[in-house]
């Protein structure tokens, strides 16, 4: 029966075009080299992270062969940032970490890399961080000083207070040198400067301003329509050298806008002059549920490739806005242009999976459930099941209280015959406002996922009842099958919480007639 059930499931995942193993991949990354073998992992956005919610701003760095996440948004007893570091091995499964930081400083927008054998940190308007290991404890090593030895303030330069500077980047060139990003706030612009790699909280020279918010470019303007003429923000520095020219990746109108993307300017130095690349955004909404997609950095994934992970917004509660994390492969066009291949919506290959994912990485399934006919348990005034479908990550479905096994059905086929090959499905699930404190209760959703033919007999495709992960979006593999209808029961979920799920999104294919 073993035998039969794993040559059935191999044959359904030839049907779906899905390799089952593949081996000694080539990556295009200056590291690159043949890869073990690795299953056919794949990922959706947003990334399923651990322990985390309202969270932003990624700075990704891959020490040996662990990569370390550290985000705006997690919290220390005291509610400050630095306890929640994140691991992976594939970037796609995360793994959080406790860390300790001395002088108990509140980190945001935070800026990591490795340099002489330890893991330097920095975030907005702080000094600089340093420990041996990605996961800490962080020593205080002071603040940020120019070139005269003076603590960095407003009166120095732009976009510094507080011995730090906003939105910072750090780039550790080849040739050993290190240079300092950030932003001056506002439609300032980008900065950058050498540091003294005898004390790295030393600036070498006056920071050079590259360039600042240009009102001919309109994706910079502000607004969800770009609607602001003369108004901008841009922040969130990045960069990334490849065949020798240093391209300077930015974020514009801001992380409050649906339109936040990402720019490039592209130089042969690493501070310049550069030039500003006209096919700008490299990456940008397509009007989907995933939008608001900039403040990244770029990193070297397993298969030797370049992958961003860059902030989403989630939603905007009336200016006050929930971001969650994204991820998608970099790519170089023949003439040497950079682009990222995104922001993706429905299932991607995970890296070490494709070759050449910048190309091609859609793994070939597609949304099934998006305005279909469903039926609930119960529903609360005004929250309507149909906002649980409706691709939009700013409504969602709620039962009425005292519903205590929740329920959605949908009928995938609705009015028609059609069946579907389902493979996997998405759930985003409601957060309350504000950050995860240390203390708070558990947020631990437990659910299954059904399907069926007919509307009667279901059988459990995800069973998750006995899930113990605090996971604000879900994503399951579900071995291939055919049925028309699916459901959704939340078992149990965190107490004092109000139940929501914002978006229940099945994936898979349509079959024949």
């Amino acid at each position: 029966m073993h035998i039969q059930k794993a040559i059935r499931t191999a044959g359904l995942m030839l049907l779906l075009g899905w390799p089952i193993s593949i081996q000694g991949i080539p990556g295009g990354g200056k590291h690159s080299a043949e890869t073990p073998p690795q299953k056919a992992l794949r990922y959706v956005n947003p990334l399923v992270i651990e322990e985390a919610g309202w969270i932003a701003d990624p700075a990704v760095i891959r020490v040996k062969d662990l990569y370390y996440l550290y985000l705006t948004g997690g919290c220390s007893p005291d509610g400050l940032f630095g306890a929640v570091v994140w691991s992976s091995r594939d970037l796609v499964h995360w793994e959080n970490h406790k860390v300790a930081f001395q002088d108990g400083r509140d980190i945001e927008a935070p800026a990591v890399f490795e340099y002489d054998g330890y893991i330097y940190l920095t975030g907005n308007d702080i000094g600089l961080f340093r420990s041996r290991d990605p996961l800490g404890p962080f020593e205080y090593l002071g603040d940020f000083m120019n070139e005269n030895g003076q603590r960095l303030e407003r009166a120095l330069c732009h976009g510094c207070e507080n011995g730090g500077v906003f939105d910072p980047a750090f780039f550790a060139n080849d040739d050993g040198r290190v240079y300092l990003y950030y932003a001056g706030g506002g439609t300032d612009g980008i900065y950058g400067v050498e540091l003294d790699p005898t004390d790295l909280r030393k600036l070498l020279g006056p920071a050079k301003h590259f360039f600042h918010f240009e009102t001919t470019h309109i994706w910079e303007r502000y607004g969800n329509w770009n609607e602001y003429s003369e108004q901008s923000w841009i922040e969130g520095p990045w960069m990334t050298e490849h065949n020798g020219i240093y391209y300077l990746q930015y974020a514009a109108p801001g992380t409050d806008w649906k339109t936040y993307a990402v720019g490039v300017y592209t130089g042969k130095n690493p501070l310049g002059p550069f030039t500003y690349y006209t096919g700008s955004p490299i990456l940008r909404h397509r009007g989907g549920l995933i939008n608001g997609t900039a403040h990244h950095s770029v990193v070297e994934g397993p298969d030797g490739n370049l992958w961003a992970i860059y902030t989403l917004l989630y939603r905007n509660w009336n200016r006050i806005v929930e971001r969650r994390i994204g991820m998608d492969p970099v790519g170089f066009d023949a003439r040497g242009n950079m682009f990222v291949k995104g922001p993706s919506e429905t299932p991607e290959w995970a890296p070490g999976v494709k070759a050449r994912p910048w190309e091609d990485n859609d793994s070939g399934s597609i949304p099934l459930s998006e305005d279909k006919t469903c039926a609930v348990s119960s529903e609360a005034p005004g929250r309507n099941p149909a906002y649980a479908v409706d691709g939009n990550p700013r409504t969602w479905w709620a039962p009425a209280q005292g519903d205590k096994e929740p329920w959605l059905t949908l009928d995938l086929g609705a009015e028609s015959k059609q069946m579907y090959l389902v493979d996997s499905a998405r759930i985003l699930f409601t957060l309350p406002e504000g950050l995860k404190r240390e203390g708070d209760k558990t947020r631990i959703r437990k659910y299954k996922i059904e399907v069926s033919s007919d509307g009667i007999n279901f059988r459990t495709v995800v069973d998750k009842t006995h899930n113990y992960r605090d996971n604000a979006v879900e994503f399951d593999e579900i071995a291939p099958v055919k049925c028309r209808h699916v459901k959704l029961t939340i078992i149990g979920w965190p107490q004092g919480l109000s139940c929501g799920v914002i978006e229940f999104t099945v994936f898979g294919r349509p079959t024949p007639l």
